[in-house]
């Protein structure tokens, strides 16, 4: 397997460590879409750098859940190295969410979230903390369903709720209060970014939303939630549990499957059944917009 066997069609964007291209294989009777990411060694081989890119191969490559990207390839040459993803042509929530230029319906932002979820508690259950849980890592797949990319920023080994990790990451719109406070971090920081995800999607902003970076993270430390009129009862009550600024008090502040299984009690999710959505199928009152598209909607620009 080498950088030979795929054509580079266009530049899908940049995740955390590398620039990503959607490519096609060049199999005999194949033609298949993929995403690549690249990450040029001379000017990132610290042993920082590349401890990240090994977590996120690491964890794509044992992972095998409907929600998490798929690492199909990985390979290296002199200069670069290559990670070869599954492609998710629906784009990602970011863009989703400022085309649509209105908050989504809580069916569609509820079966998101369970989706995610999913992805989180599968995360949890081999001790893993995802850490940059936003929009723009949130892709939509062939079937309209949610995918999460972009592990460069997760870590393993992490089994409890609090403490385990004390790196200071992610993007400031979504940074925890404990992550702000540089207290230590664990598993309970995702749900957290959860909260935040799901609290954007129904409102159309992060809560605590400022332009000023300072005064965002005093709100986040101390600003009142504010939540629509316009949202359920249940909607309401899950983001307040998940934005607990206590994370042994946050809802799902228990580690591993526990965790995640106290969320999906929640009433929000009532008429999600859990079993059909691993599998994909019709749950709850939202259907996916499957997205249309051919190898020829992608000029071959290289």
């Amino acid at each position: 397997m080498s950088e030979k066997d795929f054509l580079p069609l266009q530049k899908l964007g940049r995740g955390s460590f590398g620039d990503v291209y959607l490519i096609k294989d060049l199999f005999p009777g194949s033609g298949k879409l993929y995403a690549m990411k690249t990450l040029n060694k001379k000017s990132r081989l610290e042993e920082s750098w590349l401890r990240y890119i090994k977590t996120e191969r690491d964890v794509l490559a044992h992972s095998n859940n409907p929600f998490i990207v798929k690492l199909q390839y990985a390979f290296q040459t002199a200069r670069k190295l290559f990670l070869v993803i599954d492609f998710c042509p629906g784009g990602d929530l970011e863009t989703m969410i400022s085309e649509e230029k209105a908050p989504f319906s809580e069916d569609k932002a509820k079966l998101f979230t369970a989706e995610i979820l999913i992805a989180l508690k599968d995360l949890h259950a081999r001790n893993i903390i995802y850490r940059d849980l936003k929009p723009d890592n949130v892709v939509i797949d062939n079937d309209g369903h949610t995918k999460l990319i972009d592990f460069g920023m997760a870590k393993t080994n992490i089994t409890e709720v609090q403490k385990g990790a004390k790196t200071f990451c992610g993007s400031v719109k979504y940074l925890a209060p404990e992550m702000l406070r540089k207290i230590g971090h664990g598993q309970a920081l995702d749900w957290y970014l959860l909260g935040v995800l799901l609290y954007e999607m129904l409102v159309g902003v992060t809560p605590y939303f400022s332009t000023n970076k300072d005064e965002l993270f005093d709100n986040i430390i101390n600003g009142k939630l504010k939540l629509p009129r316009n949202i359920s009862i249940e909607a309401k009550s899950l983001i307040i549990g998940l934005l607990n600024r206590n994370p042994t008090r946050r809802l799902g502040a228990q580690s591993g499957d526990e965790g995640a299984e106290e969320i999906m009690r929640h009433q929000f999710f009532s008429n999600i059944d859990w079993v059909a959505l691993f599998n994909k199928q019709k749950t709850g009152n939202f259907v996916p917009k499957i997205p249309k598209y051919t190898t020829k909607d992608f000029e071959e620009e290289f």
